[in-house]
């Protein structure tokens, strides 16, 4: 069971979270800073594999036209948007991903700002949590803050890419993820994000699991391998945003609707 002290913690940063400040530029900088952010863990593989990261410098294309279509995911490291992005980004965008949390206790500075700003010029958004989950019990927790922080999520990502299970079995913590995640959203898509390697050898039983599998790799060819989202640079340089974001794309096989119905 997730301890009263545990929560209390959450509690309180859910309170205090309209009274914390955006860290600056230089902030993304530091050693570690962007830690807990999405493809941190699947970035720490790469260090230690380069021959498996593909991507040029500045990568603006992937594939061609028969990708779908693209989707940027961005966090506090993006800093505030403002009306002015949110409508150029309506214009270009079906739909973006944020960040809401990095465990269950680390609350994205970004997230309220954003996501009310995102709902008032009516840009559906889905959200993702860095997951940190130790046991099932605590999975169904940190799937719960999620929910609560951001339930107006058009869906929901687990973003699972560094093992921090410590009780049990990754596909049983995984899976309670999704079975309270689920018993929450309903209807909206619930993914699995992580990047080939980690997922192979942690989570080949579990994925299938769920709706959708966000697949992190860095390179100009289409994976083989079945993927609802493909996040193919970290490199983007997004006009609306004026800085260097994540980008995705859809599967040719799944429309808007899918992911925002």
């Amino acid at each position: 069971m997730v301890s009263l002290m545990k929560k209390g913690i959450v509690a309180t940063c859910a309170l205090a979270s309209t009274a914390l400040v955006s860290y600056s530029a230089n902030a993304a900088e530091q050693p570690n800073a962007q830690k807990g952010t999405m493809g941190y863990g699947y970035k720490q593989y790469l260090e230690k594999h380069p021959d498996k990261n593909n991507q040029s410098k500045v990568q603006t294309e992937a594939g061609t036209t028969q990708q779908g279509n693209r989707v940027l995911d961005i966090s506090e490291w993006q800093g505030d948007l403002t009306a002015d992005q949110v409508k150029k980004l309506k214009d270009n965008y079906d739909f973006i991903i944020i960040r809401a949390q990095y465990g269950s206790e680390n609350i994205d500075t970004s997230l309220e700002h954003n996501s009310e700003l995102l709902d008032k010029y009516d840009l559906p958004f889905g959200v993702y949590s860095y997951s940190m989950y130790e046991n099932p019990d605590d999975a169904r927790y940190e799937a719960q803050t999620l929910h609560n922080r951001a339930p107006k999520a058009s869906f929901y990502i687990n973003d699972f890419e560094q093992n921090s299970v410590t009780s049990g079995s990754i596909d049983d913590s995984t899976n309670a993820w999704y079975d309270e995640m689920k018993g929450l959203a309903g209807n909206k898509k619930v993914l699995l994000y992580s990047y080939q390697n980690f997922m192979e050898e942690n989570l080949t039983n579990t994925v299938s699991t769920y709706d959708g599998f966000w697949l992190a790799n860095y390179n100009e060819t289409q994976p083989s391998r079945k993927y609802a989202l493909w996040q193919y640079t970290d490199q983007y340089h997004s006009p609306e945003l004026d800085q260097d974001v994540d980008a995705n794309y859809t599967s040719p096989d799944k429309d808007t609707s899918w992911f925002i119905s």
